[in-house]
This record gives structure tokens, C-alpha cells and sequence, in this order.
């Protein structure tokens, strides 16, 4: 059973998602952030690529969108036969950019309700997995007579132990509600509907009969979900200050996330790495509480990392290719079993995933379908590169070097206490002996290496030294 945390009251709108006490998701609905995923257009038709076998659309934010050959339910051959340049399609965004990746989008079209799901160019009745074969038989029999033409619809599993009556008028009303989307839109590049990803994309994201408890902390939003989610009505509380049953807070929480090493109780470290390509996550053992490292202990380490990652996968939503270094392991039945092990928590999942094998190398890879946007992508920049305190010294040094040939008599120089700290176990003498000019060094937490801050004359700098109250040294 899980338990949905939404904060609807501050400006930017969270979600949040635990399962046997643990955070797993965390969701960001940011003001101007524009998210494609779900959201349902009128496109025009830009350029068809045949050797992709895809067409670029433009509907109307700027970037165009990239919609492939297979998302096309009337597309039987070649996507020129499908779709011409200059056309008007309806098309639904199905996965976010990502750097220099564009949008993508489908011509299978879905309008989503509480136990069905309708498809206008569905063409077929699906249905979950999870229901039995005697229910599978009845709610096909009672819908299907409901479709027409290229129509099709997804029944779920909340279906079940729904009224048939229910389910059929619910089918009617997205119908209906297609045709009001649709209704002389059908000429014009532009979003046509939008179903906010707060609170209604989270709720409809899990069963309604998982969902042990949603906390609100908003009344009128806690009243707009009961009378949109009826069958989850009694599950549904406003609480003021729900967010204080969280185990921590969503700043402690987006600090956490944020944060490319993530330590486990027994010293495991788990370290994500995302780059342009792919996300790399290693596991290391350097800290683990343990003696000697045998090959079953090897396992029991990788064992306990992979519960952690597939937990850290969906809290930081990552997605696309997915490389994770585990501990090598020689036998290859226990390579084998983690596999097995992986498989099995990756299923708690509710996006996509497809784990292909481990490696000779000893790497697992696996593919993570990308939906909504990384809440990481979100709350940080990307870290720029610094240079090493060592580094730094030596730069330094060579700075103050060429700058001694200059007319000036001293320089005001700002160092971090690192470099401060470090210098006399690089430097066999003082830079300070090694220039003409009189030194000023004065130390700054402040700065992430060093900063040459003035050059001058000798009663320029003192002068500067002694206005702003700095306490300096002369020898570095």
C-alpha cells in the first residue's frame, strides 16, 4: 500500500509517493514550466523523414516535435503514406525533452478516466492484465458494442470492482469530452488539453485501490479529488500541516536528490552519474562494515545496493540508457540471481523499464522510459568542473609569476583556507620570494580557489588593507 503527500497551497505544487515507509517518487509542477507529456495538440505536419520513418511537427511551442512511424495507428506502410507535409494531425506528447533531445509525441491518442481509458484511434479493446478471465469476458462484452469505427479503449484494473453501469457512462463522458477537444480545432498549431500533473496525473498514476491514504493541504483541492476520484473519496484528507507526517521535508528531500553520492547504513555508496549519453551508477564498497570480502559477501553487498538504486531510479526519475557498475561477483549463478533480484524490484515500477543483461564487464544495462521531467533537472544546474587544491597552488603561482613583470609594486591577493593549508606541502619556497612585489594574502572561506583582488602601488594596497579591515599575510 502507498501513501500520496500533495502540497498544493506554496506556488510551485509537490508530490509525493511512500511505500512501506520510504519516499519512491517525487513529483515538481513548476509555474512556466512547460510539460508536453499527456498534453494533447493540433500539429502541422513540418518535414517527413523517410529514413527515419518519422515526421517533425509543429505544435506551436517553439521546438518542433518528433512523432515516429509505430505511434501512427492508421500507419500500415511507408509514414509518407500516413501523414503529408503541410497536414493537420491531433498528436499527444509522450516523453519530455532532455537536452538536445526534442519532444516526443503520438498520434494514439489517449483521454484517461478512473476505469477506462479511451483511444479514438484505438481500433482495438485492451485490457489489463490483471483482471480475471471471467471479468475480462463481461466488461469487453458491455464495451465494445459502445465503439465505433477507428475507436479503441484500455479497460483497467479499478473496472473490476466498478459497476458495469459506471464504467459504461464513464466511457460516454471521455467521448464526449474528445469531441469538445476537438470541436473546430482541427486548423490551428496550439495545446488543445491539459490535465494538470498535480493532483490529477499522480492520482491516476497508481491503482485506486493501492492508494492507503492521500494527505492534502489544500481543502478545496482535497474536495476537487473526492469528487473526481469517488471510489477514493474515503481515502482522501485535507490536512494544514500534513507534510509534518512526511519522514523528512521536501527541502531535506530535494537536498537529498540532488546530491550525486547517496551513503547507505553499512558504508555502501552508491554514486549517479548522468551524462549527455546515458546515467552511470557505481557501486562502492570502499566503507563497507565487513571483513574479508568473499564472493557471497560481494553479492550480499550488490543485493542491498540494487534495492537502493531502484529506489533512487524512481525517486530521481531517471530515464533513458542506464549503465549500474556493480561489485564483481565470479560466480556467475549469483550474477545470475542479482539479475533475477534486479528484475524483481524493478517491477514495483510503474514506468517502463527493460533490464537486458549484465555485461563481461560486470555491468548491468537496462532503458528507462522517459515520461515526466527529472525533478533533478529541475531543482539544480549542472556542476561545472573545478580544479583540485593542488591545482589551484601551482595556477596561482604561475599568475603571480607572469603578473611580476608588471609596474606594480604589491597585490592584494584573496585565498581559500584549503590552499592557505596546502601550499607548504607543494611549494619548496614562498611565492612570495619569487616576485619583486610585496604580497597582501588574506584568507576567505568564501571563494572556491583563490582571486588576485588588486594591484597597485605599496600605499595603495596597505591603504586597501586597512579600510576594509582585512588581516593579511606577507608571506605565501
Amino acid at each position: 500500500m502507498r501513501k500520496l503527500f500533495i502540497h498544493t497551497k506554496t506556488t510551485e505544487k509537490t508530490g509525493v509517493v511512500i511505500e512501506q515507509g520510504k519516499i519512491q517518487e517525487y513529483v515538481v509542477d513548476r509555474p512556466g514550466v512547460k510539460v508536453i507529456s499527456g498534453a494533447i495538440f493540433c500539429g502541422k505536419v513540418i518535414r517527413v523523414d523517410h529514413g527515419l520513418q518519422a515526421a517533425f511537427i509543429d505544435i506551436g511551442v517553439g521546438r518542433e516535435v518528433f512523432l515516429r512511424k509505430e505511434t501512427i495507428p492508421w500507419c500500415e506502410d511507408e509514414i509518407s503514406s500516413a501523414v503529408k507535409v503541410g497536414e493537420f494531425l491531433f498528436v499527444q506528447g509522450i516523453k519530455e525533452a532532455i537536452g538536445h533531445k526534442g519532444a516526443q509525441v503520438s498520434a494514439d491518442l489517449t483521454i484517461p478516466g478512473l476505469y477506462v481509458i479511451y483511444q479514438p484511434y484505438g481500433n482495438k479493446v485492451s485490457l489489463s492484465k490483471k483482471l480475471g478471465a471471467e471479468s475480462k469476458e463481461k466488461l469487453e462484452t458491455a464495451i465494445r458494442p459502445l465503439l465505433g469505427g477507428m475507436e479503441g479503449v484500455i479497460i483497467r484494473t479499478a473496472a473490476d470492482v466498478a459497476d458495469l453501469t459506471v464504467v459504461e457512462e464513464e466511457l460516454l463522458l471521455l467521448k464526449e469530452q474528445w469531441e469538445e477537444i476537438i470541436k473546430g480545432n482541427d486548423k490551428k498549431t496550439g495545446l488543445l488539453w491539459y490535465e494538470p500533473l498535480l493532483p490529477n496525473q499522480l492520482m491516476r498514476r497508481y491503482p485506486i485501490s493501492s492508494m492507503e491514504k492521500v494527505i492534502v493541504d489544500d481543502a478545496s483541492v482535497a474536495q476537487y479529488l473526492k469528487k473526481q476520484f469517488p471510489t477514493a473519496s474515503a481515502n482522501i484528507e485535507w490536512k494544514k500541516n500534513g507534510s509534518q507526517e512526511m519522514p523528512i521535508s521536501i527541502n531535506s528531500l530535494e537536498e537529498q536528490i540532488t546530491e550525486p553520492i547517496v551513503e547507505l547504513d553499512n558504508g555502501i555508496q552508491i554514486v549517479i552519474d548522468h551524462t549527455e549519453a546515458m546515467t552511470v551508477i557505481d557501486v562502492n564498497s570502499h566503507k563497507y562494515k565487513g571483513k574479508a570480502f568473499s564472493n557471497y559477501q560481494a553479492f550480499q553487498v550488490n543485493k542491498e545496493a540494487a534495492e537502493e538504486i531502484q529506489r533512487q531510479i524512481r525517486l530521481r526519475n531517471i530515464s533513458g540508457i542506464i549503465i549500474i557498475d556493480f561489485i564483481s561477483m565470479k560466480d556467475s549463478s549469483k550474477e545470475k540471481h542479482l539479475l533475477s533480484e534486479m528484475k524483481k524490484l524493478l517491477k514495483k515500477d510503474v514506468v517502463k523499464t527493460t533490464v537486458f543483461g549484465i555485461t563481461r564487464l560486470g555491468l548491468l544495462e537496462m532503458t528507462r522510459k522517459r515520461d515526466w521531467a527529472s525533478p533533478v533537472s529541475l531543482l539544480a544546474e549542472k556542476r561545472e568542473s573545478s580544479f583540485t587544491k593542488e591545482t589551484s597552488v601551482y595556477r596561482l603561482e604561475r599568475d603571480l609569476l607572469e603578473a611580476s613583470s608588471s609596474e606594480a609594486e604589491a597585490y592584494l591577493v584573496a585565498v581559500h583556507p584549503d590552499l592557505n593549508d596546502i601550499k607548504k606541502q607543494l611549494l619548496s619556497e614562498p611565492i612570495s620570494s619569487k616576485i619583486p612585489q610585496e604580497l597582501f594574502v588574506r584568507q576567505d572561506s568564501t571563494i572556491q580557489s583563490y582571486q588576485i583582488e588588486l594591484g597597485g602601488s605599496l600605499d595603495m594596497i596597505r591603504d586597501a588593507v586597512q579600510r576594509r579591515g582585512y588581516h593579511v599575510d606577507n608571506l605565501f
